[in-house]
């Protein structure tokens, strides 16, 4: 029988899957919408600007880039926190915490392209 997990390694791979899916897709949807209503020149982020400049199979190739890197990041913290005895519950508990602030951060990103698409304003100040 198989001892329960008292560190829930389940429920890190269930906020990666969303902090990835609200960061990548969701958002790379409602700022093409954005794009497509109020123009690219407003957005706020410069590598998001540059990337709405290209040509879309290199902006969806980036979002898969770093999905697939966020990924294999999250995949070797976690095979290093099943190696590591002494901090391994402590490690994968503080990736939690970091993935609890991506995701909250990708709703924020979220409501900011609502704003932009209802309001024609931003939520947030530009990143320079």
């Amino acid at each position: 029988m198989d001892r329960p997990d008292p560190v829930g390694r389940d429920s890190y791979w269930q906020w990666v899957a969303a902090a990835l899916f609200l960061l990548l897709p969701v958002d790379l949807f409602t700022t093409l919408l954005c794009a497509a209503v109020v123009g690219p020149a407003a957005e706020s982020n410069p590598w998001m600007t540059w990337l709405l400049g290209r040509p879309p199979a290199v902006l969806v190739g980036v979002h898969l880039a770093v999905g697939v890197t966020a990924v294999a990041g999250f995949a070797a913290y976690e095979t290093l926190s099943r190696r590591s005895e002494r901090f391994g519950a402590v490690m994968l508990r503080a990736g939690r915490a970091y993935l609890v602030l991506l995701t909250a951060v990708g709703v924020l990103v979220l409501l900011n392209n609502l704003s932009v698409l209802l309001f024609r304003r931003s939520l947030l100040p530009p990143v320079s």
